[in-house]
């Protein structure tokens, strides 16, 4: 329903009923998983999408896609660096 006006009237019409609300939320729920495509898995790299990438391939995709993520980044250096500091830096003594 793409009509906020009609939506409120059913919604409205399923908390009157007893046992509407059970009946509407399952009703939203399906309208959800239905898709209007015919195959609605299928997309643009379908053709490709058969064969699963080794693990370093997607390691090589995912760091080539997002390079602060990279072991080599700026980023990941200086988190390496703030971990050991904190693992050396002597720890407060209780009182």
């Amino acid at each position: 329903m793409t009509n906020p006006f009609i939506h409120a009237l059913v919604f409205t019409a399923a908390v009157l009923i007893p046992g509407g609300l059970l009946v509407y939320f399952a009703w939203r729920a399906t309208r959800k998983v239905i898709s209007l495509k015919a195959n609605p898995n299928q997309n643009v790299d379908s053709a490709t999408s058969g064969q699963q990438p080794t693990p370093e391939e997607a390691l090589d995709e995912f760091c080539r896609m997002y390079p602060a993520y990279s072991p080599e980044s700026l980023r990941a250096k200086n988190r390496v660096k703030r971990l050991k500091l904190y693992k050396t830096k002597p720890s407060k003594k209780s009182q």
